[in-house]
């Protein structure tokens, strides 16, 4: 059933009435701020920027927003690429001599992130900007795509730093991230892919998946209550409905059966959990997503039910928040997540590499370009072997190994630990990236200064 907007008012985001009248729901009914969608894409590249744009000129209209970068490529269907937005479902007569790349996501070196910074600091400056112990807030949707990221954060704090803030305030979306300050677990999305693995990854995709509304409510409001005592503060959400099917067909996901009245419930309970978090704010998904059936602004169906649903749970909500879970489940999940982590980063780091091995490309060529001739290896399990043997017969020169076993692993190189004195090299190469930012911190407090992560030499070379 099509979804049409109360008295048929269709708007558009570009005009001043528009951004007033949303600011104007907001206000009556207890929404705080906006999270626009950030797209910035390879070598700069921008799109749907203007309504941001315009909101920073508009300076009368009150508004409180931040951004949540949607770091994605857009694609077909049939693109190779293993992560992407599919923006098109049906093969063209071209298929056979394109790549299916509508707009790439690419992360560039040190001059595109300040670049990228430059653009943002407009917006941070801005009083209605939202802010954390005065740290512009920004959510990163693929934290883990990005396989320069620690690099990314380290120079966007010190710019930050240069230009009167504390730094950035990061939130990765759905994974950990060890260069994030919190993380997000974004529904639906988050409770699908715990709750519903075989449906969300869509094996079969012959026919849509269908969740009644209801039954996932109430898995991820069980979900989302074992997040408490977590290494990394965790942001909860919630979501009004969803239906991707007019956009991705018999490859989507349909929620039926949503309504106000469940809405209501989720997000007093939802509340009620980030008020025992001490979380400053509950993100709910989505505003104006009516693509994909995921929208507050009010319609002919329900009216304005749904926004009055958010301002009667906020009243409604008690600040008893009674503490009866188990803690030996928080430290079971956080077990979890650290393994899911883990092999995450495995997966991701594999799958570029297996691009490279298929151009014909060996890491290698990242240190000759760089002029790097001697290097030591950080982590000597999987992953680091197979970079020892992609090293093999090139000219770079492994001066030692680093790992906890020490002198246990026997290679043709010395292996210390970091308890041993380390020398000196043209550059530390870690391959344990799920980690990397600690280990990074350890290394350089031992005095090493030349410090890159396996993922960053892999993602640097796809990019170029």
């Amino acid at each position: 059933m099509p979804k049409i907007p109360k008295d048929g008012y269709y708007y558009n985001l570009l005009e001043r009435e528009t951004m007033q009248w949303q600011a104007d729901l907001m206000h009556k009914y207890g929404v705080y701020g906006m999270c626009f969608y950030h797209y910035y894409f390879k070598d700069g590249r921008k799109i749907l920027e203007k309504p941001a744009e315009n909101l920073l000129q508009w300076k009368d209209i009150d508004m409180p927003f931040c951004f949540s970068w949607a770091n994605e490529t857009w694609a077909r269907s049939w693109s190779k690429m293993s992560s992407k937005n599919v923006w098109s479902l049906e093969n063209d007569s071209n298929q056979e001599s394109s790549d299916g790349i509508l707009l790439e996501q690419g992360y560039g070196d040190e001059e595109d992130w300040a670049s990228h910074f430059e653009y943002l600091l407009k917006f941070f400056k801005d009083d209605r900007y939202i802010k954390v112990g005065n740290k512009p807030l920004f959510l990163i949707y693929k934290s883990d795509e990005i396989f320069c990221l620690p690099e990314m954060v380290e120079l966007w704090n010190k710019l930050a730093r240069k230009n009167g803030f504390n730094g950035i305030y990061f939130i990765s979306t759905n994974v950990e991230s060890e260069s994030c300050d919190a993380r997000l677990n974004m529904e639906p999305q988050y409770s699908f892919r715990r709750s519903y693995p075989d449906r969300y990854r869509k094996l079969d995709d012959k026919v849509a998946a269908v969740i009644d509304y209801s039954e996932i409510v109430e898995k991820s409001i069980k979900i989302q209550r074992q997040v408490r005592n977590l290494k990394k503060k965790t942001y909860l959400s919630a979501f009004p409905g969803y239906d991707d099917t007019p956009r991705r067909h018999k490859a989507g996901i349909a929620v039926i059966n949503s309504n106000p009245d469940v809405f209501k419930d989720y997000i007093r309970e939802i509340i009620k959990q980030s008020v025992d978090l001490e979380n400053e704010f509950v993100f709910i998904n989505a505003w104006n997503e009516w693509g994909e059936t995921m929208y507050l602004e009010p319609d002919e169906e329900w009216g304005y039910r749904f926004l009055e649903a958010i301002y009667e749970a906020q009243n409604e909500s008690s600040e008893d928040n009674k503490k009866t879970h188990s803690m030996e489940s928080d430290i079971e999940l956080e077990k979890v997540e650290k393994t899911i982590t883990q092999y995450r980063s495995y997966w991701k780091i594999f799958d570029k590499w297996m691009m490279l091995k298929e151009r014909g490309v060996s890491t290698a060529e990242y240190f000759e370009r760089k002029g790097v001739k001697r290097i030591a290896v950080y982590g000597l399990g999987m992953l680091g072997t197979h970079f020892l043997m992609d090293l093999e017969g090139s000219s770079i020169t492994i001066e030692y190994g680093i790992d906890g076993k020490g002198e246990a692993i026997k290679k043709s190189f010395p292996v210390y630990t970091l308890q041993n004195d380390l020398p000196e090299v043209d550059m530390v190469v870690v391959s344990v990236t799920y980690d990397y930012v600690n280990i990074k911190q350890s290394l350089e407090e031992k005095g090493i200064k030349k410090i890159i992560s396996l993922d960053t030499v892999i993602g640097s070379l796809i990019e170029n």
